[in-house]
Parts: structure tokens; sequence; C-alpha cells
């Protein structure tokens, strides 16, 4: 219990060093201490399990504005953040972001990985609280330890994927280390997929109430295909069968299913009274702010007048869309895309006129400065990325339906991975290889989209890329996509391209500070 206690003053100190505030347009930021302390240390088995289940509470910060998902969604091209004249400026932090100018004393990249780290030193916590105690037996603490385990390595994968070479601390760690080497990224991934492969065996095979919100054996194996698809980014040695291997475990155990309408997914109700979607592997379960907040794109992407569409509880504050190329990639067939001017069919975008909840009655800006006019109509086009975007430019994220009446945080559950992907997954990893076949699951994914069938060879590496793209849109894996297939550099809309140091982020200046056996990643 000793060596125990130790580990928790030292989990305390390390975060602590973490605590930095970072520019946002509202107070989200995650609370920085970790929850259990020498003086509430669990002993009991309800301790135990409480403690083990505020693991999976550190996830709820990623869908805050910026953090985690908002450097992996602006630095790709899905979505951006202009400068509306006096809004939006942020100290030019994300115009940064947009262009891969990064900055390591821009406060998102400290947020995030401050975030990720978080989870990480939480989960250390409760697996060496587990192991050490006497509460449990042997066989009730495996499964506890390989869900943490799996976690954890979820979010050491995050973290060298994108900051690179990082600290690899354990339960097992010194607890005297306060200032840890960096371990090469290569081996972080490395023990990421050790991980999750060897507590895969305890993990349950349970689906539906008993493991929603929770990393099940399945939720493992897709996880593990993703991480495998970017083995040669982050270890110079490609793992194309591995992960094909790892997809087939998931889509063979006919457990999983495409749910017949894309967006119920992400629906307000897509918990499904906490049996989940037939597709959805491993979600974050958010809930009334109070419960579970922390997922606010409905104040993030939403106009200032959009309240009068949705009765938001709060006035959104007209940031985040999606550039104009990304937005037209989508076939107007497709239905993922939506339909501009009709906010009552559901669509991955709101596009054209804005109308109230009735859908009838115009909604107005109260500005004639835009193209629109006085009326709101949320145009493709953006017209500047800087110092005057128009206040209506850009069509707006509409993936995650928005509720009437919704408060500042939405209840929609965040799929962290879905039943596509792994299809996906495995026709990349297909591709990949020369295998024939890959486009009878790329096709099943396009078929829901009511999208024409493909043959192999009419999938090349960019159309693998730009189906991925719109399948998966705001689901945080699309800057991974186009670093993998080679594209995150090449440039879009006011972005003239970067070279492949800007792959990784900046190691956040206060991580330096605090941490001198850090270095900083070339480029920065």
């Amino acid at each position: 219990m000793q060596k125990l206690l130790k580990f928790r003053v030292f989990t305390v100190l390390l975060l602590s060093m973490m605590m930095i505030p970072f520019n946002s347009c509202t107070d989200l930021e995650p609370e920085v201490f970790s929850d259990l302390t020498p003086a509430n240390f669990p002993a009991s088995r309800a301790d135990l399990v409480t403690s083990y289940l505020s693991c999976y509470t550190r996830l709820y910060p990623m869908m805050n504005h910026g953090g985690y998902m908002s450097i992996q969604e602006v630095s790709s091209d899905e979505i951006m953040i202009p400068q509306r004249g006096s809004d939006w400026f942020d100290g030019g932090i994300w115009l940064r972001t947009h262009r891969h100018t990064f900055d390591p004393t821009d406060g998102q990249y400290n947020g995030s990985w401050t975030f990720l780290y978080q989870g990480v030193l939480q989960a250390n916590s409760v697996i060496a609280a587990i192991k050490g105690s006497d509460a449990l037996s042997e066989a009730e603490k495996a499964p506890f330890v390989a869900e943490l385990r799996s976690l954890r390595a979820y979010f050491y994968f995050l973290l060298a994927d994108s900051f690179g070479s990082v600290p690899l601390v354990t339960e097992d760690s010194d607890p005297a280390d306060i200032e840890p080497m960096a371990t090469p990224r290569a081996d972080v991934f490395n023990f990421a997929v050790s991980e999750l492969n060897a507590s895969a065996a305890d993990l349950s095979r349970e689906t539906g109430g008993a493991t929603y919100g929770k990393i099940n054996y399945w939720a493992n194996r897709a996880i593990l295909s993703r991480v495998l698809l970017n083995a040669e980014v982050m270890t110079g040695t490609a793992q194309w069968a591995a992960a094909e291997a790892a997809a087939d475990e998931v889509i063979n155990s006919n457990t999983y299913s495409l749910e017949a309408n894309y967006f119920t997914n992400f629906d307000p109700d897509n918990d499904n009274g906490l049996t989940g979607t037939s597709e959805g592997l491993w979600v974050i379960p958010y809930d009334a702010p109070a419960v579970a907040g922390g997922f606010n794109l409905v104040q993030m992407t939403l106009h200032y007048s959009s309240q009068a569409t949705f009765n938001t509880q709060d006035q959104p504050w007209n940031g985040y869309c999606t550039l104009q190329e990304f937005y037209e990639s989508y076939d107007d067939s497709d239905k993922r895309k939506g339909v501009s001017g009709n906010q009552q069919i559901r669509g991955n975008f709101l596009a054209g006129p804005q109308f109230a909840a009735d859908g009838v009655t115009p909604v107005t800006d109260g500005t004639a400065d835009d193209p629109g006019g006085l009326e709101l109509v949320f145009t493709p086009e953006v017209n500047n990325l800087e110092p005057n975007a128009f206040r209506q430019a850009g069509a707006r994220v509409f993936k995650y339906g928005y509720e009437i009446g919704t408060p500042n945080t939405m209840r929609n559950d965040f799929p962290i991975i879905r039943y596509a992907e792994v299809l996906m997954n495995k026709a990349e990893a297909m591709m990949r290889q020369n295998k024939g076949g890959y486009s009878m699951f790329v096709n099943m994914v396009r078929s829901r989209a009511e999208l024409g069938d493909l043959t192999d060879g009419e999938i090349t590496a960019d159309v693998m890329l730009a189906e991925r793209g719109r399948e998966f849109f705001y689901e945080g894996t699309r800057r991974q996509d186009l670093i993998r297939f080679g594209q995150f550099g090449a440039g879009w809309f006011a972005f003239s391209g970067s070279d492949a140091t800007k792959n990784i982020f900046p190691i956040p200046q206060p991580q330096l500070n605090a941490n001198r056996n850090l270095t900083q990643n070339p480029g920065y």
C-alpha cells in the first residue's frame, strides 16, 4: 500500500505540472487533478468499482471546444474556424491551426496533452489500486484491469499519434521520476498494440447495457484495427494484414451490423436505453450537462440566430464550419449530405436558407453585410479565412442532431468507433495488400447512403480516402486518414501546404518548461 500511496503523490505532481488554462469561448476546461487522493484511496469493492468507472469519465472533455477534437478537426480539410470580424480571432490560434503553423505556446495543444495524460494517469492509478487490493478476487480483478489497460492503450495511441515521442508512464513506473524521459513514438505505439492484445482475453463479449460505454472484446479489436492501419506512419513498418485480421474478428462475430439509417448513430437518443445502436462498438455516453456534459458542438457550429431554429437554451457562438470543397465532395444524391435549405431533413451539414423551428418562418441575421442579406443563409463558400469572413459563411455541422430546446451541451452519445469503420478498415487493409474484393465492404457503406456500387478498379487511394471522409465526417479520424494517405500537407482553402514535420503537433511549451527531459519535435 505504501508504494501505491507514493504513486498517487507522483500522479498528482505530474498532473499539477500539466495545469495551464487555454483560450476558449466558454469555461469548459477539464479538471486537472485526479479524483483520487491518499485520503480517499479506494479500499472497498464499491470504491474500486467507482474508481474504475471514473476512468471512463476522463473521455468527456474530448468533444469540448479548445482541446483534442478541435486540433484534430481544424487542422484537417473538414473543419475551419474563420475569423468573422471581431469574432473568433482568439489570438490567431485557429488560423494557425488551419494553416499548419502550429505554435507550441498555443493553449489548445497543452489542453489536448493534459486531457490525454489525465486519462492515462487515472487509469494507472486505478490499475494499481485494483492490483493491490484484497477486496477483489483475482478473477474479479482481471476484467476491470483489462478494460483499463485497453482504455490506457487508446489514450497512448492518441498521444503518440498527435505528439510523437512522449513519456510512457504506467502503474509500475518509478514514483520518484517526476520528469520522465520521452519514449520513442514507435515504442509507445507498440506498447498500445501489446496492451490491446494482452488485455483482450479478459474482456467481456457481452453487448448492450452490461458493457455500454465500456470497452468489450469487440471494441478492443475494432480499436486495434484502427491503430494497426496507422502502423507504417508511426513505426515505419506497415501491418496491413494484422489490421485486417483485427477487423475480421469483429466482422466474423456477426455481433454488429450497419444501421439502416446512418443518422441513428448520431441522434440525441442514440443510446437506445443503454443498448446502443447495432453499429456502435464504443461510445462516450454523454447526458445532461449536470450529469455527463461536455459535448458542446451545438454551441461551436451554429450561428447566433440559429437559436430561433432549435430554440437552444443559450445563444450559439457561430464558429465551426466545413470547407466548401469538402461539402461539395458529397454527391447531392448522397443521403449523408442533407438538403440545402431544409433543416427538417437530417444531413451532415446545414446549408442554404435557415428557418425557425416551424420550418417555414425565415430566420434573420440582423445585418445586410452577408450574401443572404437580412435572412440567415449558410453559403458553402467561405469568402476568406480572415479577417472578415461573412457571418453566414460555411455549411455548419448537423451530423449530430440538435434537439429543440437543447442546452449548451448535448446528450448525443459520441461514437468513438462504429462498425462502418471496421468495414472500411478491412477494405483499406485489403487494398493496401493488393487483395481483390475490397469493394464489397466499401459498397456496404455506400449502399446505405443510396449510392451506386464501385469496383475494385475504381477505388483508387484517392477514392478510398474520399469515401472515408464522407462517412466519418467529424468523428475525429480525418487527420489520421489524411496523414496515412499522404495528403495532410497537400493544401486546401487558405492553406498553401506543409511539410512532413507538421504531421505531428508541437510538444506544448508548458510541458517543456515542466519537464527538462522533453525535447521539441523537429520543425518547431
